[in-house]
């Protein structure tokens, strides 16, 4: 079988679960999600993608499934159909498979989880950045943001626990350098004002050049990087703030590597439609070579318009690029999201 045919298998089975087991459907919500973004790069003119979102279409369909005794299973498939314009006319459309996964509860408070998710592993499990331009950490800890495997979660005592094998691909399925990965997060107050966490992850990560799952995305490697990160992350929740912050360490290809990340969001008090954030990003991957850091800081309007539209302008400047090649970015955004 493919891996275009696995992917296809994928999708059609969780379908099939969605749409064939409505007899035991306790709950089931369906979103349209259109997104539209673009603006200017210093170094790339004018742009029509951020790291992790293009123009696109999409929707994503939730669903429980519940007998006699509660619920049991729950299922999400996320989906977009982007368009790349930076890309040629013949590799600028294709699929991105976001969430395809199905959560069985095994007892109360503990989960098995199967399918194509978040790697347990800093912020991003515990933050919802799907649809927002400032992103956490994990693009440039891991490469990409959701995997393919299957993952245990749940509750001790005060503390939430996670734990996932996945295959260390992204977004498409791929096993072409007996690539892997393995992280863990063991958190706590995850209702209360403070939060924070610890995560490991160790794996050989193919790592791509984009988001796409079909076609495949280029690989940035020949090979499998392999690494070993573990990360201290936190959220806290005072007033009309929220901070975040992360910090990682570990090696990548042999190198040591260090990144870390802080954000304020601040909802204005008689206006709260409209968020502000700023955000301070630095990444080095190899700490026995100076200037190997790129540093990013970052400012970002949120105004939900309603219920179903929210509009965000952003602006980006490179404060230090290990290439040199820094840059100074301006984005708008318009995000349609609604059943």
């Amino acid at each position: 079988m493919t891996h275009l045919k696995k992917i296809i298998f994928t999708v059609i089975f969780f379908i099939a679960v969605n749409f064939c087991g409505k007899a035991f459907a306790g709950e089931a919500l369906f979103y349209k999600e259109i997104n539209l973004i673009g603006g200017y790069s210093v170094e790339d003119r004018w742009i029509t993608q951020s790291s992790t979102l293009s123009n696109s279409l999409g929707f994503e369909d939730y669903r429980k499934f519940s007998n006699e005794y509660g619920d049991f299973l729950t299922t999400d498939l996320q989906m977009r159909a982007p368009y790349y314009g930076s890309q040629p006319a013949r590799n600028a459309f294709g699929v991105e498979i976001h969430n395809a996964w199905a959560a069985y509860k095994l007892s109360l408070g503990h989960n098995l989880k199967v399918g194509h998710f978040d790697p347990e592993f800093g912020l991003e499990p515990t933050v919802d950045t799907h649809s927002t331009i400032l992103q956490t950490l994990m693009m440039k800890s891991i490469g990409f943001k959701k995997d393919w495997g299957v993952a245990l979660e749940g509750f001790l005592a005060n503390f939430d626990y996670r734990a996932a094998l996945q295959l260390g691909s992204g977004m498409s399925v791929r096993v072409d350098d007996e690539n892997y990965l393995v992280t863990t997060r063991l958190g706590a107050g995850a209702d209360k004002n403070f939060q924070y966490g610890f995560s490991f992850l160790w794996g050989q990560v193919l790592e791509s050049k984009g988001m796409m799952t079909i076609p495949r995305s280029a690989l940035a490697y020949d090979k499998a990087i392999l690494k070993r990160h573990m990360e201290f992350d936190l959220r806290y929740f005072t007033g009309p703030y929220e901070l975040k912050g992360e910090i990682a360490f570990g090696k990548d290809f042999g190198n040591y590597v260090l990144g870390y990340l802080a954000e304020v969001d601040y909802t204005l008090p008689k206006q709260q439609n409209c968020e502000l954030s700023l955000q301070l990003e630095s990444w080095m991957d190899d700490l026995n070579k100076r200037n190997s850091a790129d540093t990013t800081i970052a400012f970002c309007v949120s105004y939900k318009v309603n219920q179903k539209v929210t509009v965000r302008a952003f602006a980006s400047r490179d404060l230090k690029m290990a290439n040199g090649e820094e840059d100074t970015k301006v984005l708008m955004q318009i995000y349609y999201y609604a059943s």
